[in-house]
Parts: C-alpha cells; structure tokens; sequence
C-alpha cells in the first residue's frame, strides 16, 4: 500500500478553481470600466470646448448674404442675375444673421447715442484679382462702436455694394440696379456688434432701372464700395483678369 507524500499539496475541488475564475474575470472587467471611464471624462470634456470655440468664431464671422440668382449662364447659388432672352428670371436671395455679436471691449468714452453716420462701415474683396469667369465676391462689415444700439430705417438709407472703375471712376455696378435691396424696413445695429453682407458680381455692367443689354466689364482695375444710405465705406480695389 503507497503511503500518501505530505509534501504533495492536496487537489482542491473543482468548484473553488471555478469560483476563482470568476472573480478574477470580475476584477479585470471593473478595472477596464474604471479605465473607460477615466478616459472619456478627461478626452470628453475637452471635445465639448473645442466645438464652443468652433461655434463662437463662426457666429462672429458668418457674413450675411445679399446677392441675385442667376437667369440663364450664371448658375451660382448667389449671383447678380443677368439678362434673359425673354425676361429676367431673378430671385434676389439672402440670409441673414439677425445676432449680432461684441466684437471689442466697448471704449469708455463711447457715444450714448447711435445715428447712421457713427456706424464704421467696411468693404472687402475675396481675392485682390479675380481670374477669368471667376465671379467676385465682396463682403461688407458694419460696426457699431456706441453704447447704444442704432435703428437704421433701411427703405430711407438703402443697403448696397456698388463698383466703380479704378482708372475712370466710372460707376459700373451696384446690386440695386435692377433688385429690391435684400434688407428693408428698420433694422437694428446692435452695440458694440457687428453685422456682415455678402454679394457676388456677374461681371456685367449696370445702371439703376437699366438692365437689359448689359455689357461684360472689361479686365482691369476696379474698386467696391459698401453702401448704407449716405455713409460708405472706404474703397477696396481689386481687378478682373
């Protein structure tokens, strides 16, 4: 008869071992949920600032758009129309971001009171030369610098981008030529804000009431001005190759 070695740890059953497995699979996996959740706190909360900084900027610099369909060969989204064979099929479109937003501190010294010509108006060309066919865009920026906001009836003091000639001073375009303007009635400039126009040029020649027979402007030097009522903005030069 073999006598049983003391040495020899004694074989457990096999319901320990299983209990054993298990908790030792129940302490990884709480371990890979603490380590889950460690990680999406720390990367989730900086995903959320990133998308409010995204939003903020967008919404300060978002320009409005004042622009004309096209009829016939233009076929950007917004575009001045140009003439049809038959009549002009135009649909002056826009949108409009009625928030405005602070731009800068407020001076200390800011007027309290706001009238059109304290409005800081600003005209820019997407590009300093426009390739051919290209179609020009320009922006206008109109800045409130009071303490107060500035109710500007828009019917009295129209709203409008116009281009002249750089050589000639000539006046070549406005996109109230042949379109109601894309704002009207009162609008509110609020304090300290900014609202922002867009527009975009057929490259063809106009005159207020006269928009048929209307000629490609030539290459060459222009300048846009932004327009709201008798207070403009500086020109800004560009040319058409």
């Amino acid at each position: 008869m073999t006598k049983p070695n003391p040495a020899q740890p004694k074989k457990l059953p096999q319901e320990v071992y299983t209990r054993r497995r298990v908790a030792a699979l129940v302490v990884i996996l709480v371990v890979v949920a603490l380590f889950i959740w460690a990680v999406t706190s720390l990367f989730g909360g900086s995903g959320k600032d990133n998308n409010a900084d995204s939003v903020a900027v967008t919404s300060t610099t978002a320009p409005q758009e004042t622009s004309e369909a096209a009829a016939t060969s233009e076929t950007s989204q917004s575009t001045e129309s140009s003439e049809s064979s038959e009549a002009e099929e135009s649909a002056k479109s826009s949108e409009s971001e009625k928030a405005s937003e602070p731009s800068t501190p407020l001076a200390a010294d800011a007027k309290r009171t706001c009238e059109l010509a304290d409005l800081q108006i600003t005209a820019m060309a997407a590009e300093d030369t426009f390739a051919p066919g290209a179609l020009p865009v320009f922006y206008m920026r109109v800045h409130n610098p009071t303490a107060a906001d500035c109710v500007i009836n828009l019917d009295e003091n129209q709203l409008r981008f116009e281009v002249y000639g750089l050589s000639t001073n000539a006046r070549m375009w406005a996109d109230t030529d042949c379109y109601p303007a894309v704002e009207t009635g009162e609008q509110v400039f609020k304090s300290n804000s900014d609202r922002n126009f867009k527009a975009e040029w057929s490259r063809r020649t106009s005159k207020p009431g006269q928009c048929t027979d209307r000629q490609e402007a030539p290459t060459g030097g222009y300048y846009v001005h932004a327009v709201l009522g008798d207070n403009p903005s500086a020109p800004t030069p560009f040319n058409l190759a």
